[in-house]
């Protein structure tokens, strides 16, 4: 029976991912901040820490060590969270809990349980967003933290290459997976920000008031699927809206994608 750690299991994807995987036979792991709202399940163990501190990160490793022998199949870096707003208007303290939760909890996590994924050979899937290769007006820090997952990812993918540890990196676009109502906005009051963030807001409202977005499970078929087959590839995008800007930004000349890119950050901030 094959092991996984999936981090941010409170909701969301995490939870999804936690619960589909437990179905599917693996013994899971799964790390959360309120483990009641994971229902009782077989193979599911969740446990509550917080893997952006030492100690958190230090009871994964206990558990992977005396449970399973020191070794892991596959770590799935989902934990994550967004700060929005103007940069000029973010707090010191918001930009640096960003990085914190979206790069350096994976980061460490993943240097603490190396050892036991060699021992296996196993996988870490990391999971980032259509905004780690794309940037958007009042995303920019949340943008940047996940650009920043995608170098680190990367270039892990090829340095573990000789010890049979594969990495991938998974794309999600917009999804149904209430993170937009998680997200922490700067104080945008009395600056020149003013309008267009509340504009951006009012749309994401929109959205989410439609239930738009795409079904979260096409994002856990595709790491159930990753973690399971024979070879993973560096980056696997999902949803029409993430496949769209990556061909708009490898295939399309660059003056032409800043057009479209720029009459869509209008309309963001416009009043429509």
């Amino acid at each position: 029976m094959k092991r996984i750690v999936i981090t941010g299991c409170s909701s969301g994807f995490g939870k999804l991912m936690a619960e589909a995987f437990a179905r599917e036979g693996w013994q899971v792991l799964a790390t959360t901040r309120v483990p009641e709202q994971l229902a009782p399940q077989k193979n599911l163990q969740a446990l509550a820490a917080d893997v952006t501190k030492g100690e958190g990160r230090a009871a994964v490793v206990s558990y992977v060590r005396d449970n399973w022998g020191g070794k892991l199949d596959c770590l799935v870096n989902n934990v994550g969270f967004g700060v929005n707003g103007a940069f000029e208007t973010l707090l010191e303290e918001q930009v640096r809990r960003q990085f914190e939760v979206n790069v350096f909890s994976a980061m460490f996590l993943t240097k603490d349980l190396l050892p036991a994924l060699r021992a296996a050979k196993g996988r870490i899937i990391n999971l980032s967003s259509v905004l780690g290769f794309t940037g958007m007006p009042f995303a920019g820090i949340y943008a940047s933290s996940k650009f920043a997952l995608e170098g680190w990812s990367e270039s892990l993918h090829y340095e573990l290459q000789p010890q049979e540890v594969q990495v991938a990196l998974v794309e999600p676009g917009g999804f149904r997976t209430g993170f937009a109502k998680n997200v922490e906005w700067g104080a945008a009051n009395d600056s020149p920000y003013a309008q267009p963030v509340q504009n951006f807001r009012n749309f994401f409202s929109r959205r989410m008031e439609r239930n738009a977005g795409g079904n979260p499970e096409a994002v856990v078929r595709a790491v159930v699927k990753l973690a399971g087959g024979r070879r993973m590839p560096l980056r696997t995008r999902v949803g029409g809206d993430s496949q769209g800007l990556y061909f708009l930004r490898r295939f399309v000349p660059q003056r032409v994608a800043d057009m479209v890119l720029r009459g869509v950050s209008r309309r963001l901030m416009g009043d429509g």
